[in-house]
């Protein structure tokens, strides 16, 4: 898994809220509604739990030599910890899970996670997939739209075990960027309902409808929406005689994600 990743998922799949065929560990992972994600309740971070699985920890940079182990072998160790905050984070990862898998059992193990379904028949994810699993997930919430000062930063890595937790809590402390993250500003969350409400009151929608949207949905329609309030804003102060602005991008074109980012 590269530090820049390449789009995996088809766009019509994530425009239509597709089921995602994952046939890697032979699985159908399930895009949940914004509704979905919000009824985990306020003490799971959406947030946390998206970084924690789709972080490239082998990527940080530090004394110790994270090359040797790939990207599910750190997150696992870091799991299996018997840190109270580390506990939490891997409870937010177990919450999401069970979304984009809603008729699995979930249990993690060091060695993988195990996916049961109803018929009792086991699924793993495990070093063999995850990074495959991480690709989907990165694309499926659009966190190329996100990522930045306030989401780009988490870095539970470290060697293993204990040493990967006392890694960064000497970097950073661990609660203290727990909170960071679970603050209004730097929240995923925050940022989707403010999509709802001013998509509600400028495209007139009812927010019960647009709740229904997936992460991906909700996004693209709310950059088509201000491509479409920018070009007609340009469109008529040119039209009333305003000198030197700007062109507005064309509101029909294709959406690009990443190349600007959400104050």
């Amino acid at each position: 898994m590269s530090d820049i990743r390449q789009p995996v998922i088809p766009r019509l799949m994530l425009d239509t809220k597709a089921n995602i065929p994952f046939p890697a560990a032979q699985l159908t992972i399930v895009q949940p509604s914004v509704k979905d994600i919000s009824l985990l309740g306020e003490e799971s971070n959406f947030l946390v739990s998206v970084n924690a699985l789709t972080k490239n920890y082998r990527a940080i940079k530090d004394n110790f030599d994270l090359s040797q182990l790939s990207n599910f072998e750190i997150f696992m160790t870091m799991m299996m910890e018997k840190d109270v905050n580390v506990q939490k984070i891997k409870q937010d990862v177990e919450q999401m899970l069970s979304l984009l898998f809603p008729n699995h059992q979930i249990m993690m193990t060091p060695q993988s996670i195990i996916l049961m379904n109803e018929e009792k028949k086991s699924f793993l994810i495990d070093a063999n997939n995850f990074d495959a699993f991480a690709d989907i997930i990165y694309d499926m919430f659009c966190l190329r739209n996100f990522h930045g000062d306030d989401f780009d930063d988490y870095n539970p890595g470290g060697d293993r075990a204990r040493a990967l937790v006392e890694k960064f809590r000497k970097k950073r402390e661990l609660l203290a960027e727990l909170r960071r993250e679970r603050g209004e500003n730097s929240s995923l969350m925050s940022v989707l309902e403010r999509y709802i409400s001013i998509l509600a009151v400028g495209e007139r929608k009812d927010k019960n409808q647009l709740a229904e949207y997936s992460v991906f949905q909700l996004v693209d329609e709310f950059k088509r929406f201000q491509l479409k309030e920018t070009f007609d804003f340009t469109f008529q102060a040119k039209m009333a005689g305003a000198q030197k602005i700007k062109d507005a991008k064309d509101w029909m074109g294709d959406i690009q994600f990443g190349d600007d980012k959400e104050d």
